[in-house]
């Protein structure tokens, strides 16, 4: 099913509990960056998949973790 917006992406992505999962190998940080912006309203906390994207990111360098900020 394509989807049209980010909006209506990201009401899917909340509503399947399957997109949550954490990956079978880790993102390309292309996959990570799409991911962050997909699960933005997840805490990397309670979802494996976002988890996964920030470690990728981080890992790359392209985000410094904040100290002052849950994640």
């Amino acid at each position: 099913m394509p989807f049209t917006t980010p909006a209506i992406h990201q009401c899917v992505t909340q509503t399947r509990q399957e997109t949550h999962q954490a990956p079978d190998e880790p993102f390309a940080i292309a996959q990570a960056h799409a991911v962050m912006q997909f699960h933005v309203a997840c805490r990397a906390k309670r979802c494996p998949r976002k988890a996964a994207a920030l470690l990728t990111l981080i890992d790359a360098g392209r985000v410094v973790p904040s100290t002052s900020k849950p994640s």
